[in-house]
């Protein structure tokens, strides 16, 4: 009974987690963004905890601290919750930060403009809060000796086999991996790439690079965005999961080179302003 002991005026507001690690930290951090204000704000992870593709529900590896709905159904029936209400594209909205009552969104919040204000305390949150591998380790302490590190990550897995999800994001072409990697050697000297990709064998044929260490990130997704983000700088592809590995790579003069075409023909504000776009 303590719930119904909550200020009246508290905007109750549910998020609903779904997708890979790098929405799930959209989501998040969107809904983090939310509790700042001043909203009371619950994770429904009901579905993700059932998702069974890119490793589930990962966002229990980082130091989080927004509370989840136990039972969705139980949730809205004791709030009287208005209807979902759902994110209608990938263009930043300012009503979705500005809710008026007690809501239930669904969405993936693509764009740092919905949090960018918080950066400070989701590098707080978005750490690692376990042990991490010996393999990743040792590459963790390599990068934090280079000069000049820059990581570039390859996705295809299920842009390449999903007929429904390469008709959506497509494909990173190589002349774009080729682009950015002659931008950011015109830029430093004594540069070593560290290559992330769920096709290591193709890239390795396809994509050569001098002076690279190519790394599968099938394993453990957490970890891959901890490496990415201890690189100087960063090449992504149309990917929310090496998104997050630059944006929470906290060197001040960074580089990262991201595509400009980020869906197939689907207008976003994925990329940050201060990225260069190719």
């Amino acid at each position: 009974m303590r719930f119904f002991l909550l200020n009246i005026n508290t905007k109750m507001i549910i998020v609903r987690i779904l997708g890979g690690l790098g929405n799930q930290m959209f989501q998040y951090a969107y809904a983090k963004a939310l509790a700042l204000e001043g909203y009371a704000v619950k994770l429904d992870l009901s579905k993700v905890k059932k998702y069974k593709l890119h490793g589930g529900y990962q966002l229990d590896k980082y130091k989080i601290d927004l509370k989840t709905a136990n039972s969705l159904s139980i949730f809205l029936g004791k709030i009287g919750l208005k209807k979902s209400k759902k994110e209608k594209n990938l263009i930043f909205n300012e009503n979705l930060k500005t809710l008026k009552g007690n809501e239930y969104i669904k969405g993936y919040f693509q764009t740092e403009k919905y949090f960018k204000k918080i950066r400070s305390t989701l590098l707080t949150e978005f750490v690692i809060n376990q042990k991490i591998s010996s393999e990743t380790e040792k590459i963790a302490e390599k990068i934090k000796l280079l000069e000049n590190s820059c990581s570039l990550h390859i996705r295809r897995g299920d842009y390449i086999s999903d007929k429904k999800a390469n008709s959506i994001h497509g494909t990173c072409n190589l002349d774009y991996y080729n682009r950015a990697i002659e931008i950011i050697k015109s830029k430093y000297l004594n540069l070593s790439f560290f290559v992330f990709s769920d096709d290591i064998s193709w890239t390795k044929e396809n994509l050569i690079i001098e002076n690279a260490l190519y790394i599968n990130n099938k394993s453990i997704p957490h970890e891959d965005i901890y490496l990415m983000s201890l690189c100087k700088h960063n090449i992504i592809a149309n990917s929310s999961f090496s998104w997050w590995g630059a944006w929470l790579n906290n060197n001040d003069y960074k580089t990262v080179i991201a595509p400009k075409k980020w869906f197939v023909d689907k207008e976003n504000e994925v990329a940050c302003e201060n990225w260069i776009k190719l």
